[in-house]
């Protein structure tokens, strides 16, 4: 399935919120420790104040996003209903021709399905934490992808 691509707006915090909610509560081994009005204000206030925001739609919407900071994708979270579906990867392959030598990224060791994801399309893992520098304090594993 072929996903519209665009850079996201200010307008669009609130349907990039709900995917982000949505998505990150799949990752049922990680610890809740924000509320959907902090991760909405967070949404809002920082990553599309901070990052260069791409969205995948389709005609019920925005189902996925990318969100980077220069090399660093800061967050790349898709619709439970789309996943698998494509959007992931046009998002992906949108942020490599950009024209970035390079993209880095966190991912939980716990999340199979994202390491897989990010295997599949050319990140291969250049560190492994036990957890202790994020958030949630679960093992992590730090991905590149270069040009």
């Amino acid at each position: 399935m072929r996903f519209t691509v665009r850079r996201a707006t200010a307008c669009d915090a609130d349907a990039i919120a709900n995917v982000f909610s949505a998505s990150f509560r799949l990752l049922t081994f990680l610890p809740m420790l924000h509320a959907v009005e902090e991760e909405r204000w967070y949404i809002a206030n920082v990553i599309l104040n901070k990052c260069e925001v791409t969205v995948a739609e389709d005609k019920s919407g925005i189902v996925a996003f990318l969100a980077r900071q220069g090399e660093e994708v800061r967050l790349l979270h898709t619709r439970p209903d789309r996943i698998g579906m494509g959007a992931g990867t046009q998002l992906t392959y949108a942020a490599k021709a950009s024209g970035i030598g390079a993209l880095e990224l966190w991912c939980f060791e716990a999340n199979e399905r994202a390491r897989r994801f990010y295997e599949a399309r050319g990140f291969h893992a250049i560190r492994f934490t036990d957890g202790a520098h994020n958030e949630e304090r679960m093992p992590d594993i730090r991905y590149r992808w270069e040009r």
